[in-house]
């Protein structure tokens, strides 16, 4: 990799991306990992000894990557989902390019030139109530680390948290007499959220009595885990996945569905969405950027679209055209004919 790139990269990490654009830790890592597998797959197809230059990462050169990582054979199998984010990752280096470096302005457009790939929306996956019931019957609250699982479980539903939220939920995100936690999500951006009585309750006593004693580095860290260290999301993931493959031995239904940490963020939502809350206020209750993301759970409840449709219609005239009619007596048509 020549010095030329390899400045670049190096500021558009360390400055562009953390001090000018601030974005989060859980970003940067998947921007370097997008750039680690491309200079990885480039350098493989140069010449041994060769440096790799910006104009190296050529549009053709991208095409060709973006096809090798979807490839299930010779490549990585990633979804058409995970493509695109590698692209958006390159891509945003590239628009840093077009600013601060005029002379790549020309080779930096034809990169952003590149378009993502329409995916089809998947499915939105979610418990109902009664599976969520079986889901939450299953730590063992004899233990501690079964109440911290439970209360995990708990956090995840009440507040509808990302993975990454709950392994990064600090102490001083609680405010326990208010009942309420202030979560710091994706762009750092914070939501405050209530929590019921009961997941405070239990919040309490897994602070209380049953955390384990953190390593120093975890020690704000409100989760901890059997190496008295702060939780991963992958570590938060393993958790959900160990509890919802036991629930579903209960509950069979869970059997068929593919389920994973965030359809319990899908099933506050769609939870939320039963109770007659108003999708905005669930696009805050969710941190979603855009209410764009919250109107596919709509499109899951078939209930609330019913609620929606008594609501506008039908028109008085479609409804009384469909009543059976009677025909008059015939003293009322005589009646009818006296007064013409």
């Amino acid at each position: 990799m020549s010095a030329e790139l390899a400045g670049h990269l190096k500021n558009f990490f360390e400055r562009y991306l953390r001090e000018q654009r601030a974005v989060s830790p859980h970003t940067i890592k998947s921007y370097r990992d997008a750039f680690k597998l491309l200079i990885h797959y480039v350098s493989a197809r140069r010449r041994a000894g060769r440096h790799l230059t910006v104009k190296d990462l050529d549009a053709k050169t991208l095409l060709a990557f973006l096809q090798h990582i979807e490839d299930p054979d010779n490549g990585r199998g990633n979804s058409i989902f995970t493509r695109n984010l590698r692209l958006a990752a390159i891509q945003s280096f590239f628009k840093y390019l077009a600013i601060h470096s005029p002379n790549l302005e020309r080779h930096s457009k034809r990169i952003l030139a590149i378009p993502s790939k329409r995916v089809a929306p998947k499915a939105v996956e979610h418990l109902s109530r009664k599976e969520l019931e079986a889901l939450l019957v299953q730590p063992q609250t004899t233990t501690s680390d079964g109440i911290r699982d439970l209360a995990i479980l708990t956090f995840l539903y009440n507040t509808g948290a990302r993975a990454q939220e709950v392994a990064d939920a600090r102490a001083a995100w609680f405010d326990f007499p208010n009942r309420t936690v202030a979560i710091i999500g994706k762009g750092n951006k914070q939501r405050l959220t209530p929590l019921w009585p009961s997941t405070v309750r239990l919040l309490e006593l897994y602070w209380k009595n049953h955390r384990r004693k953190p390593s120093r580095p975890a020690s704000d860290r409100f989760f901890v885990n059997q190496r008295s260290s702060h939780f991963t999301r992958f570590g938060i993931r393993t958790i959900v996945k160990k509890y919802l493959r036991l629930a579903a031995r209960r509950c069979p239904s869970l059997a068929g569905k593919r389920l994973s940490t965030h359809s319990l963020r899908h099933t506050t939502a769609c939870h939320l969405l039963e109770s007659h809350v108003d999708p905005n206020v669930i696009k805050a209750w969710l941190g979603h950027a855009s209410i764009s993301s919250t109107s596919r759970y709509l499109d899951t409840d078939l209930n609330y679209k019913r609620r929606i449709l008594e609501q506008f219609g039908p028109p008085d005239y479609v409804a009384s055209a469909l009543e059976p009619k009677q025909d008059d007596p015939p003293e009322k048509i005589l009646e009818w004919l006296k007064n013409l």
